[in-house]
């Protein structure tokens, strides 16, 4: 591309022509009338005519990790031993990409140690060895205390478990009483109960008791009179 020839179509004079804003082009040392230079679009990337600028599509993710892995592999043979380092295979470049677990736990040497507690326990009967009749005494006791302690414990247990079975039956028949008087039709005269007696009606039934009574007397002595 001609530069200069770009410049001239673009209404440069030539060289040695300042940016004269206050001037008209043709006359001598005649400006351009403009205040700033003209912008060219300038390439700024790092790359080059022919090269792609795109990522390549073809270098797969999980090849990073073989190529980390194989940077030391094929070099020259005149290596020393302080620059080659044993290979290790937790500490390598390739399996720093995998996640590491534990490892299963085998059940040999459980088996082995219960058979050899079986065959202690047929060989001693249970004694320990090295233990003398007051330290044997001393743990039968222990145990049966620890027994009659396991014993009471588990009677208060039972106690207070009996003690909440007879509250949830109590509370289930209160439950049961309040639904059926629920269920029992409503009797509006309940809701407004007879006062109670007051003086004067206790003592007007008696008053009546007795003039029957006087009457009755005075009949009979009347019967009595006439067959004089």
């Amino acid at each position: 591309m001609n530069a200069e020839a770009y410049l001239r179509n673009h209404g440069w004079s030539g060289p040695g022509t300042p940016l004269n804003p206050n001037r008209r082009p043709g006359g001598p040392n005649g400006g351009l009338g403009l205040t700033k230079p003209i912008l060219v679009a300038r390439r700024t990337g790092n790359q080059g005519v022919g090269k792609k600028t795109t990522k390549d599509h073809t270098n797969q993710w999980w090849l990073r990790g073989f190529e980390d892995a194989l940077k030391g592999v094929g070099g020259p043979a005149n290596l020393t031993g302080s620059s080659v380092r044993p290979g290790n295979a937790l500490t390598s470049e390739l399996y720093r990409f995998f996640v590491r677990g534990e490892t299963v736990a085998g059940t040999l040497g459980d088996k082995l140690a219960e058979a050899k507690v079986d065959e202690g326990k047929e060989n001693g009967k249970g004694k320990k060895e090295g233990e003398s009749k007051e330290e044997r005494r001393l743990r039968r006791t222990e145990r049966k205390a620890r027994k009659e302690e396991r014993k009471t414990r588990r009677e208060a247990r039972r106690a207070r478990r009996d003690e909440r079975r007879a509250k949830k039956v109590e509370k289930r028949a209160l439950k049961e009483a309040k639904r059926s008087r629920k269920e029992q039709p409503h009797n509006p005269q309940d809701d407004y109960p007879t006062p109670p007696a007051t003086e004067q009606e206790l003592v007007e039934p008696k008053l009546k008791k007795e003039s029957k009574t006087d009457g009755r007397s005075k009949k009979s002595s009347r019967k009595e009179k006439k067959p004089e």
